[in-house]
C-alpha cells in the first residue's frame, strides 16, 4: 500500500519525515513525498488531495469531516510562537497587517487576542519581513525561520503571540501545526502510519545532526545553526505523541475560536 504524504519545506518537517522517506527504519507501507508550503497544503487539504498532510491547526476547522489529526507529527510552541513584528512600536489599531495565509494557525491567533477585524494582506510567510521593511505592510506576523532572522532587517517584535497565548491558558503549549490523514483509509492504516511516523520522528531526534543536514536541502537559509536552533524550538516530545497535553491545548484553542464565532463548531478527532 502506497500513501501520498505532503508536508512542508520547513526544516522541521523535513526533519521529522527524514528516516521514513529515505529508508532509515522499517515502515509498514510505501509513502511518496509532496512538498509544498503550508498555505497551499491547507488549500489542497480542503480538496482532499493527498492521503496525508501536514495542516495547520486553524485549518483543520475546515476539512475535519474529511480528516482525522494524528497524534504525532504535531508542532507545538512550548515557549515560543508566531511574532508581529514592525520597524518600530506602533499602534496596531488601523495597521495593515501581512499574513501568511488566512489559514493558519497564526491568522487565526492574531485575530483571537490582538484584533478579530484587523485589515490583512496575504503575503508568503517569507517575504513578510521585505514588505514590511518596503513598508507595503505596517506589520506582519512572522513564522518559521523568520522568527530568528527579522531582527537582522532592523524589525522589532511589537506582540508576541505565544504569550498572549499563555495568559489565555496558562502553561498549556500552544497550538500551531499538524499532520491530518484521511478518514476513508481506516483505522487501521492510520494506525500503522501513526506508528511508522512516531519511529521517524524519533531516529530524528536520536541523530539531529543526520537529520538535520537532510533538512538543509529544503531550507531558506544555508545556516546549519540557525536551521537547527529552528528544529530544536518545535520537535519536541510532544511531536511523537502530543498526548493529553495536546488534546486539553486544542480544545482551549477551538473553544475561544467558536465563542467568538471565528470558526463554526466541529468535533476534534484524533488517531
Amino acid at each position: 500500500m502506497k500513501l501520498t504524504v505532503a508536508h512542508t519545506p520547513d526544516p522541521d518537517d523535513a526533519f521529522m519525515f527524514y528516516a521514513m522517506i529515505t529508508g532509515k527504519i522499517d515502515v509498514s507501507m510505501d509513502y511518496e513525498q509532496v512538498i509544498g508550503d503550508i498555505e497551499t497544503l491547507n488549500l489542497e487539504a480542503r480538496k482532499g488531495t493527498y492521503d496525508v498532510s501536514a495542516i495547520s491547526g486553524n485549518a483543520y476547522s475546515e476539512i475535519h469531516d474529511k480528516y482525522c489529526l494524528t497524534a504525532s507529527g504535531a508542532s507545538f510552541g512550548l515557549s515560543y510562537g508566531p511574532m508581529v513584528v514592525a520597524k518600530k512600536n506602533i499602534d496596531l489599531k488601523n495597521a495593515i497587517i501581512g499574513t501568511p495565509g488566512y489559514g493558519t494557525s497564526s491568522h487565526l491567533l492574531y485575530r483571537m487576542f490582538v484584533n478579530k477585524d484587523a485589515k490583512f494582506k496575504a503575503i508568503r510567510f517569507d517575504k513578510i519581513p521585505d514588505a514590511v521593511v518596503s513598508g507595503e505592510i505596517d506589520a506582519g506576523i512572522v513564522i518559521h525561520d523568520e522568527q530568528l532572522t527579522f531582527q537582522d532587517k532592523g524589525l522589532v517584535k511589537v506582540v508576541d503571540l505565544y504569550e498572549k497565548w499563555k495568559e489565555y491558558s496558562g502553561e498549556l503549549p500552544l497550538p500551531l501545526g499538524f499532520n491530518a490523514i484521511k478518514k476513508s483509509l481506516g483505522k487501521d492504516v492510520a494506525k500503522r502510519y501513526r506508528a511508522d511516523f512516531e519511529s521517524s520522528i524519533k531516529y530524528a531526534m536520536e541523530h539531529v545532526e543526520e537529520a538535520a543536514r537532510y533538512a538543509m536541502k529544503y531550507a531558506r537559509y544555508e545556516n546549519l545553526e540557525l536551521e537547527t536552533k529552528f528544529i530544536r524550538m518545535y520537535v519536541n516530545d510532544l511531536s511523537i505523541d502530543f498526548g493529553e497535553p495536546g488534546k486539553m491545548a486544542l480544545d482551549l484553542y477551538f473553544k475561544k475560536a467558536f465563542a467568538m464565532g471565528l470558526v463554526k463548531p466541529f468535533n476534534i478527532e484524533i488517531v
